[in-house]
């Protein structure tokens, strides 16, 4: 596929992006069968184009929360979604909140980027690949809230317990710069059905820790460090990552697994981050 043709069908994208258009459309743009343009542009973006479309419309969406006084059920059949509960669903599985409580917040979360090719074919080979190295890691501390969640979060706990934490992340104090946010699992339940999961930000002092809020220290600790890029699931990262390190006759140790969220934290669910395997 030429640049200037696959550029053209993300430009069609684009200037569509409330119609309710077709990948036949689409692929009529870039000149190529739907079969063809199917494979190649899940072969250069990462995302099939229906999850990319869909991804597209939650940023516009997100953006026309915060800038208009629209109702949610405005806005929803505005970008082609058939009901307010529909588009809500869809609006909590990317941004991890609702689309009321994300217009109430006093922040923005960054929206997901337009593609643009040359940026995409720079970073598509990171994207879809994970790769290890091991990590000695110096203790720290941080503070956050905890939930018990079912495995592979299978109710929505961490989820909703992101959502609630990334509300009230600003009442932390003395938070370490650049910002780090960490999901923590227990290790002493971690592979049970159900377990510990705990949301927190690294903390250079504590002094007042908020309401509801509690203190963990992290250990100096050596991990077998993944980097998982956001077109693989957290489930799939935790088995990949354990199996491989086993494979590498790594021993894993019994202490909490840990999740590293680096840069505009959004949802668990499709931000990149660095998993970290307790090794001895």
């Amino acid at each position: 596929m030429k640049n200037n043709q696959f550029q053209q069908a993300l430009d069609y994208i684009e200037e569509n992006i409330k119609q309710d258009i077709s990948l036949y459309e689409i692929a009529g743009v870039a000149g190529y069968s739907v079969p063809q343009f199917y494979r190649l542009f899940k072969r250069v973006t990462g995302d099939t184009v229906g999850e990319y479309l869909m991804r597209r419309k939650m940023s516009k969406a997100a953006i026309t929360l915060k800038e208009t006084k629209q109702t949610i059920a405005e806005i929803a059949f505005q970008y082609g979604f058939e009901s307010h509960d529909v588009f809500t669903r869809a609006f909590t599985r990317v941004y991890g909140m609702t689309p009321s409580k994300y217009r109430q917040e006093d922040y923005i979360i960054p929206p997901l980027k337009r593609i643009e090719l040359g940026q995409r074919q720079q970073e598509k080979k990171d994207e879809k690949q994970m790769s290890f190295q091991e990590l000695q890691m110096s203790g720290f501390q941080v503070v956050g809230m905890e939930c018990r969640a079912k495995q592979w979060d299978a109710d929505g706990s961490i989820g909703r317990l992101w959502s609630d934490f990334l509300g009230r992340v600003k009442e932390i104090e003395q938070i370490s710069k650049p910002t780090i946010l960490y999901g923590i699992c227990e290790s002493e339940d971690c592979s049970e059905e159900s377990f510990v999961y705990m949301a927190a930000v690294k903390v250079e002092k504590v002094k007042n820790v908020p309401e509801g809020m509690t203190i963990r220290n992290i250990r100096s600790q050596k991990f077998f460090e993944a980097s998982v890029p956001d077109r693989i699931s957290t489930p799939d990262a935790y088995t990949s990552a354990s199996l491989y390190a086993k494979s590498l006759s790594y021993e894993i140790d019994e202490y909490d697994d840990l999740e590293v969220y680096e840069d505009n934290f959004r949802d668990p669910d499709v931000h990149r981050f660095k998993l970290l395997i307790p090794i001895k």
